[in-house]
């Protein structure tokens, strides 16, 4: 097919402004109104000239390689026909001009005009086909062998402007019905004519068009037949012209310029969003250091917040060494003597529930107060992400629905450190000794008591009454010498008791500080996951940045080979 080399080039760019316009819709770049892009599409128009019956529909077929044009020696073409591509069709635009559409692929790169005989005998065909002949990238005038000196087609080359003439080329038809020694002489008057007519020799080429139109057929190929019709430096003319033409020339170079100019828009787009990405990505690492800045403030402040869970632990002290001086009381120690004693058992465990209980009541306090103040810095960083980044952060991570799930995961963190931090008082097991040996003494002193007191009886009921009133004597002396005892060994106990927890405070606050510090960590962890789905969006926009460069740079390299073919 003539003109490949332009074609090839020519598709080549409408790919890539293609590629490239698909990648500028991508990014939403806008069009540039003051540089529209070229249309690269528009086939190369030819236009055949010539008299009734001189081979026009001939020689247009044999370009196009198919009976695209009816021929005949009869005249068939009462109209000036322009063939297009598309789907077959015959579309009257003008009463005496027909636009045919051929799915032939020839068609694609080229749109073929076949008029009427320049001797026509209807007038109005050279109206209807002077604006295509004057926009025609080649223009055929076409001559039969056997008469080549026709006045009418000589004088539709005279009308010619100079511009169409500058794309005019001469072709004598049918020769293979002329001896090959007449063909040089017929040449020469052709020449000397196109001298006299328009001043200069236009390019003129004897061919045998319905020999060329059986060898693009021919199968096998045959080409003898199609050395005979000369059709060869024909098609090499049509080709050169495409290649060559200036207007078509410049219409690759606006393409080109087009593209490049458009690549660099891009490079200029993504080097905008590649340092806003680079800032987004700073901004966010500064209000990452502002939630650290409030991790590390909070984690200070832990031993402050621990001195509420001191106080709370002085206070159950208190409640717990009450409880104790209640149960070593005169009387329910004396009952227990005889039902047995558990009461350091119950206080112990008493002090280890109301340990978890503080612990727990600390927990929730603390891990509220952290929470809030997590949820207020999300308040002032809100707005400044939306207004930086375009688009809304979303909730805090601790705040809303998942409040109440970090405080529980705060309060849990803190009650498995409790039996290991009372573990670190070394209470458990002080109290039962201490007591047991209370029990033992205030026994001992019982018995004695009994029986003085089950001695007086017997003198008594012998009316031996000096002695029994002196042993009831020292019954009752003993029992109260053991509730003396009994009242100093209470205060003892308790006071004891209470020295040792309110001495090991420090050391149970030593106990949680670690999973105390570690809870706040846990939570101002979660709390800087509300900034995941920013980090996502920005993590995005990066790996869709990263192909589109790899795209335009392929583009680019692309567009350079391209402008070597140019």
């Amino acid at each position: 097919m003539p003109g490949e080399r332009y074609f090839a080039v020519r598709d080549r760019l409408a790919e890539l402004l293609g590629w490239i316009g698909s990648l500028a819709d991508e990014v939403g770049l806008e069009n540039d109104s003051e540089a529209p892009p070229p249309v690269l599409s528009r086939p190369v128009l030819i236009a055949a000239l010539g008299e009734v019956n001189a081979g026009k529909s001939s020689l247009l077929n044999a370009l196009a390689g198919a009976e695209l044009c009816p021929s005949s020696p009869v005249p068939l073409t009462a109209e000036v026909r322009l063939y297009r591509h598309g789907a077959e069709l015959d579309h009257h635009v003008e009463p005496l001009l027909v636009e045919c559409r051929r799915p032939l692929g020839y068609l694609r790169n080229f749109d073929l005009l076949d008029t009427p005989g320049t001797n026509a005998k209807h007038n109005g065909h050279a109206t209807v086909a002077e604006p295509f002949v004057e926009h025609a990238d080649i223009v055929l005038v076409v001559f039969t062998a056997e008469n080549p000196w026709t006045a009418a087609t000589w004088d539709a080359v005279s009308r010619l402007s100079p511009e169409a003439l500058s794309r005019t080329a001469l072709v004598v038809q049918r020769i293979d019905l002329k001896q090959p020694q007449d063909i040089p002489i017929i040449l020469g008057h052709m020449r000397d004519l196109s001298v006299k007519r328009v001043g200069h020799t236009l390019p003129i080429f004897p061919v045998a068009a319905r020999l060329a139109l059986e060898a693009k057929g021919a199968m096998p190929a045959h080409p003898e037949l199609w050395s005979t019709s000369r059709f060869s430096d024909f098609e090499h003319f049509i080709s050169e012209r495409i290649c060559e033409s200036m207007e078509r020339r410049q219409l690759l170079h606006d393409a080109w310029h087009h593209a490049a100019r458009t690549l660099r828009r891009l490079e200029a787009r993504f080097d905008v969003q590649r340092r806003g990405m680079e800032d987004d990505a700073w901004f966010l690492s500064g209000i990452e250091r502002e939630m650290d800045g409030l991790r590390d403030a909070s984690l200070e402040a832990a031993p402050h917040a621990l001195g509420a869970a001191l106080e709370r632990y002085r206070s159950e002290v208190d409640a717990v060494v009450r409880n104790l001086w209640s149960k070593l009381g005169w009387w329910r120690s004396l009952a227990r003597l005889f039902t047995g004693d558990g009461s350091a058992a119950e206080i112990e465990t008493t002090f280890a529930a109301r340990m978890q209980e503080v612990a727990t009541g600390f927990a929730r306090d603390d891990a509220a107060r952290l929470a809030d103040s997590c949820a207020a810095h999300w308040e002032t960083v809100r707005p400044r992400v939306k207004e930086r980044m375009g688009f809304e952060p979303g909730a805090c991570a601790v705040a809303g629905t998942a409040w109440e799930e970090g405080i529980e995961r705060f309060v849990g963190r803190l009650e498995k450190a409790v039996p290991q931090a009372l573990a670190s008082l070394r209470v458990r097991g002080v109290l039962d000794p201490l007591v047991r040996s209370r029990n033992a003494s205030l026994k001992g002193f019982t018995a004695i008591g009994l029986l003085l007191a089950i001695a007086a009886g017997i003198c008594g009921v012998t009316a031996i009454q000096q002695p029994a009133i002196l042993l009831l004597g020292a019954a009752l002396a003993v029992f109260a010498f053991a509730a003396v005892t009994a009242w100093i060994t209470r205060g003892r106990i308790a006071a004891g008791y209470r020295e040792r927890l309110l001495a090991g405070a420090a050391t149970f606050a030593d106990g949680l500080k670690t999973d105390h510090g570690e809870a706040i960590r846990l939570l101002f962890r979660d709390y800087s996951s509300s900034l995941i789905e920013v980090r996502r969006q920005l993590a995005a926009e990066k790996a869709a940045l990263t192909p589109r460069l790899e795209r335009s740079n392929s583009l680019y390299i692309a567009l350079k080979s391209v402008e070597l073919d140019l």
